[in-house]
């Protein structure tokens, strides 16, 4: 049982938005968000969610023959049907054995897909996982508290089945109202109710899962947690009596991009990662849903 992951790239958007952007809209300022949440600016999109995993999926490495299983995590894809996996699948010609779906998680949604990746895939088979959110627009930009902490990003990973150390965990707590489309989708999110569920039970998630696996919290040498509040990770840090150098964060750049965070924040960081290194993933999202992994590299 286990992943490896062979290869990490994320898509470099140009259209740049800083928090003085929002002055138009709402009271604010700069500092209100960047002390809030970490923030100091994030991407919107000129491309669909769909043709931004395109290009992902070009920049990956692989062989198109590989790959068994194409999963790709999305909430914001402009078309209900065709699948975004479906678009990806047919313009990269891969053999028609391989299976392709989208899933809806929210921002729970990539490491989710690893989960399904790791559970469906025989040794040495591969999958393909592209993380795609086109979350401007739903924004509501008459609400200050949502708006600000949502960017756009795509990010993907290639991933084979071996059998190094993994553990998972998953959840669902059946929390509908605490982030949500609302009638005119556009997102709706009580911010203070889904920070203390973040930075409770996302602690008793990596704490149960170590337990599960007999590993000391010390032995961690990365934690890649979903990038929805600098405060969120720094308090999960705290209670885990981790040092804060081993969760990179890369909000004060990108925002929350959902489903994307996490890929992209592994893009970012796979040079610090070495062989036999033990490496957390967690995120947390709507629903109200949880995953976490522990994963030998």
């Amino acid at each position: 049982m286990g992943l490896k992951i062979l290869d990490a790239k994320k898509l470099e958007l140009e259209n740049e938005i800083s928090n003085e952007y929002f002055y138009d809209f709402f009271e604010t300022s700069d500092q209100w968000i960047r002390s809030r949440t970490g923030i100091e600016k994030r991407f919107y999109a000129e491309e669909s969610a769909a043709e931004m995993a395109v290009s992902v999926a070009k920049k990956l490495k692989f062989d198109k023959d590989d790959i068994r299983l194409l999963i790709v995590p999305t909430f914001s894809a402009r078309h209900p049907l065709p699948a975004v996996s479906c678009v990806i699948h047919q313009e990269l010609k891969l053999s028609s054995d391989c299976l392709a779906f989208d899933i809806n998680m929210a921002c729970t949604g990539f490491i989710g897909a690893l989960i399904l990746a790791e559970k469906y895939l025989q040794q040495g088979e591969k999958a393909m996982i592209i993380a795609t959110e086109k979350i401007s627009s739903y924004l509501n930009f008459e609400d200050r508290t949502s708006a600000i902490l949502f960017g756009d990003g795509c990010a993907g990973v290639i991933v084979e089945k071996n059998h190094k150390l993994w553990f998972s965990k998953q959840n669902t707590f059946g929390d509908v109202e605490a982030l949500k489309l609302n009638e005119e989708e556009k997102l709706s999110m009580k911010g203070k109710d889904i920070y203390r569920f973040a930075v409770n039970e996302v602690s008793k998630s990596i704490n149960s899962l170590l337990k599960s696996a007999k590993i000391d919290v010390k032995d961690i040498e990365l934690a890649l947690l979903h990038q929805a509040n600098s405060r969120i990770i720094e308090q999960i840090a705290l209670r885990l009596e981790m040092d804060l150098k081993k969760f990179p964060m890369n909000l004060n750049e990108q925002g929350n991009t959902s489903a994307a965070s996490i890929p992209i924040l592994l893009s970012e960081n796979m040079n610090r990662i070495k062989e036999r290194d033990l490496v957390l993933f967690s995120a947390f999202g709507a629903g109200l849903t949880l995953c976490t992994v522990l994963m030998e590299w």
